[in-house]
């Protein structure tokens, strides 16, 4: 089944820290090894200086996924100046398109103005939730987050993607204690549950019973091998 239901366009949004970067990238891949040709990746973190997707732009683009994120010369600047190119995203209709929001307002504000293009075509919106992250602890906060990113990018909600994990201490009790407290969350409909290829397991695949996305680890940390150095 293609993992984004077959819509052509999908919203990944959240709070700081819940893993949409490394979800967009995933998504992304995996829909080049279903074999869809034409991937674009819209990096719209424009105020998070750590793992943007634009990072990941040469890598991405040997696989044929194009990366848009800020006008030329600006990749890197911390500035709402927005590509052009991103109305191109919308134009392809022969593209299918990832928009990694930023967890911050100005990235759900960039958002809006594309409003009229999301709605005449349709699209997934979804909301990644880690609760073991800042913002995602409990229900009220999750729900009090979503309602802020619904506002300010002006596009409902249409999904959650549930992320539990805690970075090199994630094992199955933390998922499965993750998984009950997003599972309380019930006003969106749970849509995929992603996991490290390290951390999955078949006894985890019986007890959650939700389609998932096998990730491959693509943003390290600063400090790690191969990290992201600002």
């Amino acid at each position: 089944m293609n993992i984004t239901e077959n819509k052509r366009l999908t919203v990944i949004s959240g709070a700081f820290g819940t893993g949409k970067t490394e979800i967009s990238i995933n998504i992304a891949l995996k829909l080049h090894e279903q074999g869809i040709k034409r991937i674009i990746l819209v990096d719209l973190d424009i105020v998070n200086v750590y793992f943007r997707s634009r990072q990941k732009s040469y890598e991405l683009e040997k696989s044929g996924i194009k990366v848009i994120s800020s006008q030329p010369g600006l990749e890197n600047a911390d500035l709402p100046a927005l590509s052009p190119d991103i109305m191109t995203s919308f134009d392809s209709k022969d593209s299918y398109v990832i928009f990694d929001l930023g967890g911050s307002d100005l990235g759900a504000t960039a958002l809006s103005r594309f409003k009229h293009n999301f709605n005449s075509e349709g699209y997934n919106h979804w909301l990644v939730v880690n609760p073991y992250r800042p913002f995602n602890r409990n229900k009220k906060d999750i729900l009090e987050m979503a309602e802020k990113i619904e506002s300010k990018s002006r596009l409902p909600i249409t999904g959650m993607i549930a992320n539990p994990h805690l970075l090199n201490q994630t094992n199955s009790d933390v998922i499965l204690k993750g998984m009950e407290k997003i599972r309380q969350i019930e006003k969106y409909p749970l849509k995929l549950f992603t996991i490290m290829g390290e951390n999955f397991n078949k006894e985890l695949e019986e007890k959650i019973k939700t389609p998932f996305l096998l990730m491959g680890k693509q943003m390290n940390q600063p400090w790690e091998k191969n990290g992201i150095r600002i």
